[in-house]
């Protein structure tokens, strides 16, 4: 590019495309709004059929929402302090852990939020006039204030050419940026494969080339063998039962959980909408025609339901009776090879699609919104057309995410066994070199608190940036 070209501009801000208005894909729009640019969201759904399940963000992701000025009373959170482990059959505690100290230990706390309130006050924050942007938020004078943010529905994205930061819609046309931010998840970008996972006629509608197009590779999306039932339960209901409304009223919010070892299902539920709503979350083995329709949103029956967990204590099959009008829905649990390198010319893929995580740590929505913060630090001060910087700072986008990302999905993918389980350990030093709990810790105890919920991307992003700076300017030098 000419010295002439790089001045002329100087005066037209960068723009970026980002793929999927899911958690991911708003936070990092949220993100490049932040940083300046002009932002484009492409999604395929109309936002008629949210995903009616709660969420936990743990406190590296709050820091990020809380610094934004996202508004947890508006999105009616539940402080989440504790967890409670019982047997199946059992109302005897197996175990107790608090965490009620964690907002003082980290500075930020952990909260349950329903889907649709995280997503709603996302993209309030996204599309919000250039006037309200920012109000609330910490450190508003590093804000660089982009305009609203351009939400595309029903725009599905089929193919990408990661090089040119062009990607290819459903309908022919061909959108081209400075940046393209992959966010579409797991259960759109990564069903590419057959010979990863049988598709129905529905599933197949669904997919999609981008990260086959991305890796150059099939997709390496592969079946676990678990799936998880999940459903809504008002609190009126819980109260009513005198068992459940002891064990609810007696305890502070957070994980209330029952484990099934014989049959290896693990049940938690915790609050979300100010404490009016009950979430229920049933990891289990995979049944025979589970998921197969859909991957989010398949019904189950509740005799089915009932029949898987007829182990369990009386007054919890009685929650299986008390699922609100939406009833019972059931999704498989996937998981897919590691990822060496999450960009490619002048694309970025975050969250499920660049990493696909098991439950476990409540991490996956947390790791994708650390990302986003990333890409805020990284991405101001670049200007339209110059894809020396836009190269640069995606290196360091890697550079960071690569280890942070792929730490967190070994450990949750790992399952509640974590480090015990062989080969984890050995993969995870693979990318990452620094500190690890002892090999025999709980995914929830402190040490691992420590490693995964202990970090501030932010700080991360301007200190390999800075270090970055000072390496050219040494060169400059000489």
């Amino acid at each position: 590019m000419t010295p002439s070209k790089i001045k002329l501009d100087i005066c037209r801000p960068a723009r970026a495309v980002v793929v999927g208005a899911g958690i991911s894909g708003l936070s990092a729009a949220i993100a490049l709004r932040r940083a300046g640019w002009h932002v484009q969201v492409l999604e395929k759904s109309q936002f008629k059929n949210e995903i009616g399940a709660a969420i936990t963000i743990t406190p590296n992701a709050t820091l990020v929402l809380d610094r934004w000025g996202f508004d947890m009373e508006k999105a009616k959170a539940v402080p989440n302090q504790q967890k409670l482990m019982f047997m199946a059959g059992s109302t005897t505690v197996l175990q107790h852990e608090e965490y009620e100290d964690l907002p003082r230990t980290f500075g930020h706390g952990v909260w349950s939020l329903h889907r649709v309130d995280l997503h709603r006050g996302l993209r309030e924050l996204a599309t919000c006039a250039a006037s309200d942007f920012g109000k609330g938020s910490k450190e508003q004078t590093q804000i660089m204030r982009g305009p609203p943010v351009d939400i595309q529905l029903g725009t599905q994205a089929v193919g990408l050419d990661c090089e040119r930061g062009a990607v290819k819609l459903i309908d022919g046309r061909t959108v081209q940026a400075d940046l393209v931010i992959v966010a579409d998840g797991a259960h759109v970008s990564l069903i590419a494969s057959r010979e990863a996972i049988p598709l129905n006629s529905r599933a197949k509608d669904c997919q999609s080339r981008l990260i086959a197009d991305f890796t150059g590779q099939p997709s390496t999306l592969k079946c676990t063998g678990r799936s998880v039932y999940r459903w809504l339960i008002s609190m009126k209901d819980i109260m009513a039962d005198p068992i459940l409304n002891s064990l609810y009223t007696s305890n502070r919010p957070g994980f209330i959980s029952w484990l099934n070892t014989h049959n290896d299902i693990f049940w938690v539920t915790y609050q979300c909408r100010r404490g009016e709503v009950l979430n229920v979350a049933v990891v289990h083995p995979t049944q025979p025609g589970e998921g197969d329709e859909d991957h989010w949103h398949c019904p189950v029956s509740q005799d089915q339901v009932l029949s898987t967990l007829a182990n369990f204590h009386p007054s919890l099959q009685q929650m299986v009776k008390m699922a609100n009008e939406d009833g019972i829905k059931v999704h498989r649990l996937y998981k897919r090879d590691v990822l060496t390198s999450f960009v490619r010319g002048k694309t970025a893929i975050i969250g499920d699609a660049a990493h696909l995580m098991m439950p476990t740590h409540a991490a996956g929505a947390g790791t994708a919104i650390e990302s986003a913060a990333a890409l805020e630090i990284l991405f101001r001060g670049v200007y339209a057309g110059d894809e020396a910087t836009v190269g640069s700072r995606l290196r360091l986008f890697d550079k960071l995410r690569v280890p942070r990302c792929n730490l967190t999905m070994l450990l949750s993918n790992a399952g509640p066994a974590g480090l015990r389980v062989p080969g984890v350990e050995e993969e995870v030093r693979k990318f990452y070199s620094g500190p690890l709990p002892d090999r025999m810790e709980k995914p929830y105890s402190r040490p691992f608190m420590e490693l995964l919920f202990k970090h501030d991307e932010f700080l991360a992003a301007e200190q390999l940036l800075a270090e970055d700076q000072q390496k050219k300017d040494g060169k400059d030098k000489h």
